[in-house]
């Protein structure tokens, strides 16, 4: 069974008509076969009737007045003959020729009415009846051809089955044409949705839909608040817990300071570098978390804004390393993406490079009618070929043992998937550390004003 609405109904509604229209046809052609024909039989009974008053029976046989006949019987094949049977002799009309007709014995009162070849093999419609006159039995024979009328029929039909193919091509065209008034309001619900991909719409709203896709649209709506919940709730505890850490990791660090620790510099410089780093992932998700604010999912973004919100980020938080942050002129881009897996994607790539850069970071993008390009490139030591592809793995870290990417970059990439797009980590040609390139696709992306990046 096909999987569209329209064909599920339209296609029985055809079928229905088509054997409806076939039917009508066949019961008119019929019909008019019918009449066509009695008419012919009523004609013929009243030439039978005229001739069986016209007939004579005497000891010398059987007669017919020959004034009183109708010339056509005269006339050699004219499409009108009689052939009368009275006690074993035969009277024939000359316009039968040297020719007979078949005749089947019929009582007196009873009537047959059949076709056969005429003379001229013209079909004939022939009436038999069988009459009583004087005490004789009399078989009557009226034939009249039929192929004028047979014509007529053929003409007929074919006119009303012009009329009736038009007719069904108009009820076929009103039932398409209903049809597709009767399912317009699902285009509105596909047009909702598509606002919704977009972020132009928080829920669906069951007024412009038919009363059938309500309970449908309400447990769609419902399943959208509960996820929404839980994406917000996802989002404020894991800023809840960055902001909660601060005072533990203020604790530890004083703690590095006490005596146990500085009599053991080697223990006292690995807490530290722990701390440090907790410290920092704290500062960074927080800093996202205060970026991404309260904006809804899926909307259309601009890339330069949001850019330049990041890299203030990334300044504070390596302040002290003195880095250069190089952005390549960009066209007036927008994206649309959750803002949250906008940041989290370039806030990872910028945070990484920014750790292992020596001085620069460069950030890039570009577009063309089939991808989306974005790039983050720093001058640090890069990454072995043969280590590239195990950090792009969730879980393992660059710092086992020693580069410092991975579980940032596995998280990017798992983002990236979710939009149908790609990772991939190269060697830059400028700066020869690593470059990690992402490729979206190009329907996420299109040109308008923006605001200049800094």
């Amino acid at each position: 069974m096909s999987r569209s609405l329209y064909a599920r109904i339209s296609i029985p509604l055809v079928l229905i008509l088509l054997l409806v229209m076939g039917l009508q046809w066949l019961v008119v052609h019929l019909a008019l076969h019918g009449l066509v024909k009695e008419y012919v039989a009523s004609r013929l009974d009243h030439d039978a009737d005229n001739l069986l008053a016209q007939l004579s029976i005497t000891a010398q046989g059987v007669h017919l007045a020959p004034e009183r006949l109708d010339p056509i019987f005269y006339k050699p094949w004219s499409g009108h003959y009689f052939q009368i049977e009275v006690g074993g002799q035969t009277l024939r009309s000359r316009s039968l020729w040297d020719k007979a007709l078949v005749l089947e014995k019929v009582p007196p009162g009873g009537r047959l009415l059949r076709q056969q070849r005429g003379p001229d093999q013209a079909p004939l419609l022939v009436l038999i009846r069988g009459y009583s006159k004087q005490g004789q039995s009399v078989n009557m024979a009226l034939a009249e051809d039929f192929q004028a009328a047979t014509q007529i029929v053929t003409t007929l039909r074919l006119f009303y089955g012009g009329l009736s193919l038009a007719a069904l091509l108009l009820l076929l065209f009103l039932v398409r044409h209903h049809l597709r008034r009767a399912l317009m309001p699902l285009e509105s619900a596909e047009a909702q949705l598509h606002a919704l991909e977009h972020g132009t719409l928080q829920r669906l709203d069951p007024t412009a839909m038919p009363l059938e896709l309500h309970p449908f649209v309400h447990q769609i709506n419902s399943l959208l608040a509960i996820l929404m919940n839980r994406l917000q709730r996802s989002r404020q505890a894991a800023g809840d817990l960055a902001h909660a850490i601060k005072t533990p990791l203020a604790l530890l660090n004083q703690l590095a300071n006490d005596a146990p620790f500085t009599q053991h510099p080697n223990l006292q410089h690995a807490l530290r570098t722990q701390i440090t780093t907790i410290a920092h992932l704290s500062e960074r998700t927080l800093g996202l978390a205060r970026l991404s604010g309260g904006q809804g999912h899926g909307v259309w973004l601009d890339l330069a804004h949001e850019l330049n919100g990041l890299l203030e980020v990334m300044r504070q938080l390596h302040r002290d390393r003195g880095l250069t942050y190089h952005v390549e002129p960009l066209e007036p881009l927008k994206i649309h993406m959750d803002r949250e897996d906008l940041l989290t994607l370039l806030g990872n790539l910028l945070d990484n490079a920014s750790r292992h850069a020596r001085h620069q970071i460069h950030f890039g993008a570009q577009t063309s009618a089939q991808v989306l390009q974005l790039w983050v490139a720093d001058d640090g030591p890069g990454i072995p070929p043969q280590a590239r592809e195990r950090l792009l793995q969730r879980g393992i870290h660059g710092d086992q043992p020693q580069h410092g990417h991975g579980l940032g970059l596995a998280i990017c990439q798992q983002i990236v998937l979710d939009y149908q797009g790609t990772l991939t980590l190269n060697q830059d040609p400028q700066l020869l550390g690593l470059q990690v390139m992402l490729e979206l696709p190009a329907q996420l992306a299109h040109l308008a004003p923006s605001t200049p990046t800094t």
